[in-house]
């Protein structure tokens, strides 16, 4: 057979053609280099060993890798900002997140606006409830007949006149106001748990019927008078530290426990029978003690005072020990001794 004068004539043609089909292959396959690129001449070598994807050889793909990298949503995923070309395209990235953060400085500002407005809502309530306090204070303090009242009293010529004489009334503790001066009277059974004129100007208390005050009694003031005459009135002992003071204890077995007197004068008045069973302790410029009641002043007497003068003339009073401390004593009778 034999060959065609075509082919051994072009034999040199085809050889070329095939040198050129092969010169443009190995071109393709030649990376064309990336404006800007740092991965160095080898890009098959560095698409490898920056993440292993397939198109490396891309230049284009490359470049378009990094356009969507500064489109700033790219720039928050960690692979592609550790591609050599996105470096570029990771400051747009910053620039996204700058962004970002002056939306949320804007929001944080918006919510701290909110919470300012709803404080000067707070400073609102704060008004009203100044307002409340002003019409609370707006009537100024308390009369001293606003006080009375307020006690269970009527004020009357500039003194606070507090009724417990109905039989059992005034259960509780009957207080005198502070700075005030009081007239109490008490009836049967009243003012069972006691008198309290510790603050007042002054008190006149009358315990007059039995079983009356039968709580503790506790006077102060310029003066203090308290009359027991009830059968057993002031059974739970009377105290007084008034400037000037007169205790009565004028009723059988009246002022059956201690009584304690301090001021510039001190009457003490035991004369009914059995009365002032307890002791009695009298103290200040001028006192006198009076125990004339049959069994009266059982108790230790003692008085410390310039001028103290006791009169034990009742039968079988003062049985125990009656002691003066002053300057002039003056005693009925004057056997009066007393115990160490």
């Amino acid at each position: 057979m034999k060959s065609s004068p075509f082919l051994q004539n072009h034999a040199p043609v085809w050889t070329v053609l095939a040198l050129a089909a092969l010169g443009l292959t190995a071109c393709a396959r030649t990376p064309a280099p990336v404006s800007g690129s740092h991965g160095g001449t080898p890009a098959s070598s560095g698409s490898g060993t920056q993440s292993g994807g397939t198109s490396g050889s891309g230049g284009s793909s490359a470049v378009s890798g990094g356009q969507t990298a500064s489109s700033g949503n790219a720039a928050s995923g960690g692979q592609t900002v550790s591609g050599g070309d996105t470096v570029t395209s990771g400051s747009g990235g910053s620039g996204g997140t700058a962004g970002s953060g002056g939306t949320g400085g804007a929001d944080a500002a918006a919510d701290d606006d909110g919470p300012s407005l709803e404080d000067a809502g707070v400073l609102d309530d704060g008004g009203e409830t100044s307002e409340e306090g002003d019409a609370t204070s707006g009537t100024g303090e308390p009369t001293d007949a606003d006080r009375c009242v307020a006690n269970g009293g009527t004020y009357t010529d500039d003194k606070c006149v507090i009724d417990c004489s109905a039989a059992g009334s005034c259960a509780s503790v009957v207080t005198c106001p502070s700075q005030l001066s009081c007239q109490i009277t008490c009836g049967q059974d009243g003012c069972a748990k006691g008198i309290d004129c510790s603050l007042a100007a002054g008190c006149d208390i009358a315990c007059a019927e039995s079983n009356s005050c039968a709580g503790s009694v506790n006077c102060a003031g310029s003066s203090c008078t308290v009359a027991c005459g009830g059968t057993n009135a002031c059974s739970s002992g009377v105290t007084s530290h008034a400037a000037k003071n007169q205790i009565n204890c004028t009723g059988d077995g009246a002022c059956a426990k201690d009584l304690a007197c301090s001021g510039d004068s001190c009457a003490l008045t035991c004369s009914g029978s059995g009365s002032c069973a307890g002791a009695a302790a009298l103290s200040g410029s001028t006192i006198t003690a009076s125990c004339t009641g049959s069994k009266s002043c059982q108790g230790a007497l003692t008085c410390s005072a310039s001028t103290c003068g006791i009169d034990c003339s009742g039968s079988q009073s003062c049985s125990k020990s009656v002691c003066c401390w002053a300057s002039k004593c003056t005693l009925q009778p004057s056997t009066l001794a007393c115990a160490p």
